[in-house]
């Protein structure tokens, strides 16, 4: 789940909304949102390109209330840093908190928007108008005073937004490189980060030096293989890491690499994929289509059905749902079958018979966010509700899978 942001402004040269809050639960999708909802950070084009898998956006229709008053410190679960990536927010009454695995109320719902736990165990909340950072225990270790902020890289480094531009700050909230870019997108695993300058994009290191002088018109992040998009001239193509254009920009929307190597393209409203040296390797003869998962399988629209095709482009789950999703790490996927959302693993079969009005993809593996009769839940890979938000008196609860109030505490 990624952090977005109050205010969203659509802008064609960036790759999700920028606005300020930070965290809305992204992911739940149904089919109202079909096609037309924003990816995260993927494709770049000259107009974004919508699809139904990772909604930015889950437009609770939650009350606003204040049960976090009823928090106290002695309530308070301890969670050590290594296991801050298994927590996952949840909405109540207008404000977000966090759960664990069991869908215990670890940190209270006291924030506006609240982003995913990085790997160094902290994560961005939004408060009172300004973005911090809090740990596992739900402290404020970085206090709210930034305009936006993603979350942290596996550098070490954020992104945030202050006085109207945007730097880099380290775990201790120091700045260590200077807020003077008009736009910031987080570290990629080879240490270079996106930043709009003087309406160009181009890449810095983490010493914040210019590495790949901006003169693009759109910049994503670089993918394993060394390769990242880029649009210019009205086209997106990739470039390496030296800055030299590696497949010359021809297509109309593109997206990031796969972990096998292959890239989703678009042209004349048709989709295939690429490899790493631009040639066409499954034709662009698509309705629509996503991204390679890890397990090797992408979801594919033909004929209006979506189905999975294979690194070969041989069609692998026959194309008979009414919507299908990306196939998360643990081998589950959502598609939609007579009008609810169910889960099938890498062979088709439905393992979580479809229920639900709107789903989401599985968090870290664990839990997945959706809707079934009208209420917001987790529910693990076994397809058990761990927990759910229902309404008393026109406030809102978290009940248990039994239907116990977890949240507020009794």
């Amino acid at each position: 789940m990624r952090i977005v942001h109050h205010g969203c402004q659509k802008q064609t040269s960036s790759f999700i909304p920028i606005c300020p809050n930070s965290g809305r639960l992204e992911g739940l999708v149904g089919l109202d949102d079909v096609e037309t909802t924003p990816t995260a950070r993927g494709v770049l084009g000259g107009k974004r390109w919508v699809s139904g898998l990772l909604a930015l956006v889950l437009a609770f229709a939650f009350s606003i209330g204040l049960l976090a008053s009823a928090y106290s410190s002695q309530d308070e679960v301890k969670v050590p840093t290594s296991k801050a990536k298994t927590l996952f927010q949840v909405p109540l009454d207008g404000k977000f908190g966090y759960v664990n695995i069991q869908g215990k109320i670890v940190i209270a719902p006291k924030f506006d928007d609240a982003g995913s736990f990085a790997a160094n165990g902290l994560a961005a909340v939004y408060e009172n108008g300004k973005s911090g950072y809090i740990n596992a225990q739900g402290k404020m270790v970085i206090e709210p005073r930034f305009e936006f902020a993603w979350g942290f890289a596996a550098n070490g480094l954020a992104a945030v937004k202050e006085n109207g531009k945007w730097g880099f700050i380290n775990a201790q909230g120091e700045m260590v490189i200077p807020p003077k870019f008009e736009f910031a997108w987080v570290f990629a695993a080879n240490g270079l980060a996106a930043i709009k300058e003087n309406g160009k994009w181009g890449f810095i290191n983490a010493q914040g030096e210019m590495v790949i002088p901006p003169r693009f018109e759109s910049a994503g992040d670089f993918a394993a293989n060394g390769l990242a998009m880029v649009y210019e001239n009205g086209k997106s193509g990739y470039i390496n890491v030296q800055g030299e254009m590696v497949i010359v920009s021809r297509f109309e929307r593109v997206e990031p690499f796969a972990t096998n190597g292959l890239a989703l393209v678009e042209e004349s409203g048709k989709y295939g994929y690429i490899n790493a040296q631009g040639k066409i390797v499954i034709p662009l003869k698509f309705e629509y289509a996503m991204s390679f998962s890890d397990n090797g399988l992408a979801e594919v629209k033909e004929n209006g059905r979506h189905g999975y095709i294979n690194a070969q482009g041989k069609i692998v789950i026959p194309p008979k749902f009414e919507f299908a999703m990306s196939f998360s790490n643990n081998g589950l996927a959502a598609v939609n079958e007579n009008g609810r959302y169910g889960y099938i693993n890498a062979q088709g079969k439905m393992v979580i018979p479809p229920r639900f009005e709107k789903v989401g993809t599985f968090d870290n593996s664990l839990l997945a966010p959706v809707v079934e009769n009208g209420k917001w839940s987790y529910i693990n890979a076994q397809g058990q509700t761990v927990c759910f938000v229902d309404k008393i008196d026109d406030h809102e609860v978290l009940k248990s899978a039994h239907g116990e109030i977890i949240w507020p505490r009794q």
